[in-house]
């Protein structure tokens, strides 16, 4: 397979991953499942140094690589942001407050999701060579590498979430058993914890979340023996992970995202017939109706209140093309917020009413997106291998 068709794969698999299938020819779809299967990270490239800025003018974004996968921020001055590149390398950028930069990682893979505890507090988590799980650890200088436990065989870590610098979770799923994987740091080492994985033929674990100690969201999906895709919505009570029931969906579906502000507040956002909404108001998961998006997926959520979350994703519906969507929770409903970008948001993450970063990938380019909200809209910070705004949309 050349470059470019591996190229391709890649972004119709970050696709299929995220729901989005129905964009996909059949053909190609199918040779990129071999592609992933047989997947073999090459060599890490050397990370560009920053470039210089002339006084006055804003500073030149970096390179973003093939996709960004996640992002995190503690701060108006503090965020990362991971993916891979398009040579298929662990893909970092940080925010100083002023500029994006790239850092360097050792090894190779790519990078799902990152959280951060402060400044010098950070994880990143994804897939090694040959997808072995892989969390790498920002402690304020560098990014190295942490030693996980056996997932009994190659296995891919989706997301991941931080309560303190003693607490934090990392979620996936194994490649070939198809069974949940939860990890859980305590400060010294990272353990395995039990988590159920229900019937069928295949189970993952996408997005986790967590308030405190005793209780955390983790989220995805199970392929059923009649190869039908229903949520998974699993709950840490302080001792052990259990199942909790998903709304009924007679066509099926899957989650890819949850964020929660309390034991009574939690979002999960991901597709069914089109864009999916559930909320945990402390007794029952139920549907929420937002904007309709027929030919949509959400997949990342972030939440700072009862009345303030935000969600994004993608609509694929042809009139409108593969465009970027933002819907925004006033504590009463959800509604759709312009977004400059054509392409993919995979994740999210706000610090404040003004402050909100929202990462994916272009249509048509091997490029990254990042989205800035600064309190009254969104607006882009990257294009296809240049510095500068979006293209129209």
């Amino acid at each position: 397979m050349t470059m470019t068709a591996f190229l391709a794969c890649r972004g119709i698999w970050h696709q299929r991953r995220q729901g989005a299938a129905a964009a996909c020819a059949v053909a190609m779809v199918a040779s990129c499942a071999v592609a992933r299967v047989h997947d073999e990270p090459g060599r890490t490239a050397a990370a560009a140094a920053p470039s210089a800025t002339v006084a006055g003018t804003p500073p030149p974004l970096p390179v973003l690589g093939y996709q960004l996968n996640g992002v995190a921020a503690v701060s108006a001055t503090s965020a990362w942001a991971v993916g891979t590149t398009n040579r298929i390398t662990l893909h970092v950028i940080g925010w100083d407050g002023r500029a994006w930069q790239r850092v360097r990682l050792p090894g190779a893979g790519y990078l799902n999701g990152v959280a951060a505890v402060s400044a010098a507090d950070a994880w990143a988590v994804g897939a090694g060579r040959g997808n072995t799980a892989l969390a790498e650890h920002w402690n304020g200088t560098a990014w190295t590498p942490v030693a996980i436990p056996s997932t009994g065989g190659p296995a891919i870590l989706h997301a991941v979430a931080a309560v303190s610098p003693r607490d934090v979770w990392a979620v996936g799923g194994t490649n070939f058993t198809g069974q949940t994987v939860i990890l859980r740091w305590n400060g010294t080492a990272w353990a395995r914890v039990a988590s159920p994985t229900p019937p069928g033929r295949y189970s993952e674990l996408d997005g986790v979340t967590a308030t405190s100690a005793t209780s955390a969201w983790a989220v995805g999906y199970t392929v059923t023996t009649t190869d039908k895709k229903i949520p998974l919505i699993e709950h840490w009570n302080g001792t052990a992970w259990r199942q909790v029931p998903s709304p009924a969906l007679p066509a099926g579906g899957a989650l890819r995202g949850v964020a929660a502000t309390s034991v009574n507040n939690a979002w999960a956002v991901g597709s069914s017939t089109g864009a999916l909404i559930e909320r945990w108001t402390g007794t029952v998961w139920t549907v929420v109706h937002g904007p309709a998006l027929a030919m949509g997926a959400l997949e990342g959520v972030t939440a700072r209140s009862d009345t303030s979350a935000w969600a994004v994703g993608i609509n694929l519906a042809r009139s409108q093309g593969q465009r970027t969507v933002i819907e925004r929770w006033n504590g009463t409903s959800w509604a759709l917020v312009p977004s400059p970008a054509m392409g993919s948001l995979a994740s999210l993450t706000a610090t404040s009413a003004r402050n909100a970063w929202a990462v994916g990938s272009f249509t048509g380019s091997a490029t990254g997106i990042i989205e800035r909200w600064d309190g009254s809209s969104w607006t882009c910070m990257s294009a296809p291998s240049t510095a500068g705004p979006c293209p129209p949309g």
